[in-house]
């Protein structure tokens, strides 16, 4: 019993890293660009709890206002297009970026 349960536990952790490549690496190749992202988003926000709820309030309805980013680079890039995620996985591909990128896992 233990085992189906570790090993059913390892495919939805993987089956999430793969949605997290298709929804959210296929444009943000650049890691260090993601990286750069979470430290503005810590900077503002301090909390996970905090920092997840901006961000998701963020990718479902994007604005100049609640963006971190200084204003040269959304001037640049412009803004994202709003997510075509559903609540529950958004929320999903928000905990997994914060896992992969937040500043507290590259404090030594």
């Amino acid at each position: 019993m233990v085992k189906i349960v570790l090993v059913l536990i390892f495919w939805l952790t993987m089956l999430n890293a793969d949605s997290f490549e298709k929804n959210c690496l296929e444009c943000h190749t650049n890691k260090f660009q993601l990286s750069m992202f979470m430290k503005k988003y810590t900077l503002k926000f301090s909390s996970e709890k905090n920092i997840k709820k901006a961000l998701f309030k963020y990718l479902k309805n994007p604005s100049y206002k609640k963006s971190v980013l200084p204003f040269g680079y959304l001037n640049k890039f412009g803004i994202k297009n709003e997510t075509i995620l559903d609540d529950d996985e958004l929320k999903d591909m928000v905990d997994i970026y914060y896992d992969k990128f937040n500043v507290k896992s590259r404090i030594y």
